[in-house]
């Protein structure tokens, strides 16, 4: 359409405007528009350029409350301690969502649906078997990697499944602890299981009888209690020492493992004891005192390691906790890294399990070196720790 069509006409010839007759905007007036329109687009680019990015969130689930309180509460202060270290590296932005299962499958089980709804990344834990074997499942369901801490049962062992953990199987540690029973001397052992957490102590305790048995020992008892259930310990002590075992195997929780060291000792002063990796927490040695002293205790981390990252953790965990680190903490600080590590690893259509899953790969741990096998299972050492003058002494 020309300036001559009769649809214009020529208002100013000293500015040679333009104008609709019929209404329309003028020629001259849409250039400005279209450079608005085009700064404010760029300015709207600009300002979401400089928002940050979404967090890589990671889920936590473990018992917060209760009396396993104690690993969990380890094992989110050490995955909190390794999301702070990951912020710190400057290249990704890292939150943790803890949720408590409160040792309850159920809560556990609505944990993982719950954090998956939160879009996160992966979990860390849960930190006993027991909500492990309940929540692999879901966790399956909805195609979400679980990396437990400290969850050892061997009944997820071998599996072809999304759970993987930075420790070894409980077999393991049974068995060695059997062999340095039998090397001390002792022929004869009970064993008292939580059926709480029978997922584990059934697979540790047994696992010990058996090896125990292969090297010649007595087993003279295998017993199960339900912690918590209002036991009479006194009994139970009772029932355990009826066969004058020279050791006794408490297959629980810290807390547990304390009172009925006390009570065994109150009975029987020169029995020997023994704990498994479950109750390697400080809470055993305060809430046990001179009951615990010379119990055996196999732990699935080196306390007296001089691996510089370990000690640069134990000190950061200490200034921030008052407390030295132990099993649950420090393996739930590898758990966060080996995740985030394999976060970042994935390419093309590679998924997070397709990453862990691959037997190649050594995980950097704060101790020493984490080996996945193609289901998610690793062989890290076991070190044979005893409790002297109020402390886990290392037996080399």
């Amino acid at each position: 359409m020309t300036p001559e069509h009769p649809a214009f006409r020529l208002v100013s010839r000293s500015k040679q405007t333009l104008c609709c007759v019929q209404g329309e905007t003028p020629l001259a007036h849409r250039r400005p528009r279209a450079r608005w329109a085009l700064a404010i687009a760029f300015c709207v680019t600009l300002l979401a350029a400089c928002q940050p990015s979404e967090p890589v969130r990671i889920g936590f689930i473990g018992g917060l409350s209760g009396r396993v309180a104690d690993l969990g509460v380890a094992g989110r202060n050490g995955a909190q301690l390794a999301i702070e270290t990951l912020n710190a590296q400057g290249r990704t932005r890292y939150e943790l969502r803890v949720d408590d299962d409160q040792h309850d499958a159920a809560k556990a089980r609505g944990a993982v649906v719950s954090l998956a709804g939160q879009k996160v990344g992966f979990i860390v834990g849960p930190m006993t078997s027991a909500m492990a074997v309940a929540v692999v499942p879901e966790a399956n369901r909805l195609k979400l990697v679980m990396i437990s801490p400290t969850a050892n049962t061997h009944e997820l062992s071998g599996k072809d499944d999304y759970f993987f953990r930075v420790i070894a199987d409980a077999p393991t540690g049974a068995r060695q602890l059997a062999e340095t029973l039998r090397q001390r001397g002792i022929a004869s052992l009970a064993v008292l299981m939580d059926t709480k957490n029978r997922s584990y102590s059934e697979s540790f305790g047994h696992a010990c009888s058996e090896r125990f048995r292969e090297r010649g020992g007595r087993v003279t008892a295998e017993l199960n209690f339900e912690s918590g259930a209002n036991v009479d310990l006194a009994a139970l002590s009772a029932r355990l020492l009826a066969e004058k075992p020279q050791a006794v195997l408490l297959a629980s929780s810290a807390v547990d493992a304390a009172l009925i060291a006390q009570t065994l000792r109150r009975l029987s002063p020169n029995v020997g004891l023994a704990a498994t990796p479950w109750a390697a927490t400080d809470q055993l040695i305060e809430t046990g005192g001179r009951g615990v002293e010379g119990m055996l205790v196999p732990q699935a981390i080196d306390r007296e390691s001089t691996a510089p990252p370990y000690l640069d953790f134990k000190r950061r965990y200490r200034e921030r906790f008052g407390e030295d680190p132990g099993s649950g903490a420090i393996n739930a600080f590898d758990a966060v890294m080996m995740g985030a590590e394999a976060l970042r690893r994935r390419s093309g259509s590679q998924t997070l399990r397709d990453v862990l899953a691959t037997p190649s790969i050594d995980w950097p741990g704060l101790q020493h070196t984490i080996a996945l096998d193609a289901t998610g299972d690793n062989a890290t050492p076991i070190f044979m720790t005893e409790v002297r003058g109020g402390r886990f002494a290392s037996i080399r």
